[in-house]
């Protein structure tokens, strides 16, 4: 079996991504910067030097820059996880890490299987409370303990997509 390739985008091409023709000149005077210091955000560098030596971090590149430092300080980027947590709110989405798994195959979907029926459980558990026991109230242990089974099982689900992303050949 092929294993799939994958390369994260670079900011740059991120960047060219997103913004539209005549979003430079918008953009630069929000930030009070050049429309071409915009444009160059949007373009690879000649060489790979040329951003450090010119000095045109984008904002992507200096958020990475921003996480590198944390993770080389800390061993690991979770001090960084409000950063992700501020994004993704103002997205409208979530953020919630998700660590590599390190289980065989089995016990890997095993556990999905199992998160996935203790989510199924809490939820159940909020909807009687919710609408049976004290209509319109859900206490804090109830709180707790349902969010943080939603939180599971989005990495459940995004270590399960990962899984079969990387062990399906695509055709």
């Amino acid at each position: 079996m092929i294993k799939r390739e994958t390369k994260p985008a670079r900011a740059y091409e991120i960047m060219a991504q997103v913004l539209v023709y005549g979003d430079a000149v918008e953009l630069a005077r929000l930030l009070s910067c050049s429309p071409e210091l915009v444009r160059a955000w949007c373009r690879p560098p000649a060489t790979e030097s040329e951003f450090t030596a010119t000095g045109k971090f984008g904002p992507l590149d200096r958020l990475r820059t921003l996480i590198a430092m944390i993770k080389d300080d800390d061993g690991n980027a979770e001090r960084a996880y409000p950063v992700g947590q501020y994004i993704a709110s103002l997205l409208g989405g979530v953020f919630v890490p998700t660590p590599a798994p390190k289980s065989s195959d089995d016990e890997l979907i095993q556990r999905i299987s199992t998160v996935m029926r203790e989510t199924a459980e809490a939820i159940e558990l909020t909807r009687a409370s919710w609408f049976d026991e004290s209509p319109g109230k859900i206490t804090k242990k109830q709180y707790a303990i349902c969010t943080s089974e939603i939180d599971e099982a989005i990495v459940s689900l995004v270590q399960l997509r990962r899984w079969i992303d990387g062990h399906t050949s695509m055709r």
